[in-house]
Order: C-alpha cells, then sequence, then structure tokens
C-alpha cells in the first residue's frame, strides 16, 4: 500500500490522519507497515481523507486521479468541523473570489 507515500506527499502527520479515521496513531501506523490491514470501509475513508482512489492506495493503479494538494486537504479538514453558517460563509467567499479573477 501506497499511505505512507501519499500521507508524506499530503504534508499530513499520522495523528491527523488517525483522528479523521476514528482510530489510534499507533492503529493507522500499523496499516502503514502493513502490520494490519485496514477494512474496505477505512480504505474508502481513506480515499476520502487523502484525496486518492482506493486503487491508488492499494497500488493496483499507478495514476492519483483526483489527488489534492496538501492545502486543499487542510481546507477540507476545516470545512468537515466548521457550522454549518462557517461552510456557507466559507464558500461564498472563495466562490465570490474566483467570479472577481475571471
Amino acid at each position: 500500500m501506497r499511505l505512507k507515500e501519499i500521507r508524506l506527499q499530503k504534508g499530513l502527520s499520522q495523528k491527523k490522519i488517525a483522528d479523521e479515521l476514528g482510530c489510534s496513531p499507533n492503529v493507522y501506523s500499523r496499516y502503514e507497515t502493513g502490520d494490519r490491514q485496514p477494512s474496505i470501509e477505512i480504505l474508502i475513508r481513506l480515499s476520502e481523507i487523502l484525496g486518492v482512489t482506493v486503487d491508488y492506495i492499494i497500488e493496483n493503479c499507478n495514476v492519483a486521479s483526483y489527488a489534492l494538494t496538501s492545502y486543499e486537504t487542510e481546507l477540507l479538514f476545516a470545512a468537515r468541523s466548521a457550522d454549518i453558517r462557517a461552510k456557507e460563509d466559507a464558500l461564498m467567499i472563495l466562490q465570490n473570489h474566483s467570479v472577481k479573477n475571471k
């Protein structure tokens, strides 16, 4: 599996990913080393967190079809923990800014 490689490319810590998964950093570390195999549910969640396909994580393909930058990943983490009003405000600001730059 490419978990460590992808995590390092994204600039994320094991703790950050473990927190998103709802597991301990030790459990996540064992996924990276291959000492423990994640369930399909965990693989799907990892693909969402890391912004790549499950196929890419398990080395079934060589192209990360929708890889997010570390900045985009941070935005995603922040959005997930924000309340609905903050999400709406942030989206409106981003949309307004992109319109002004066109």
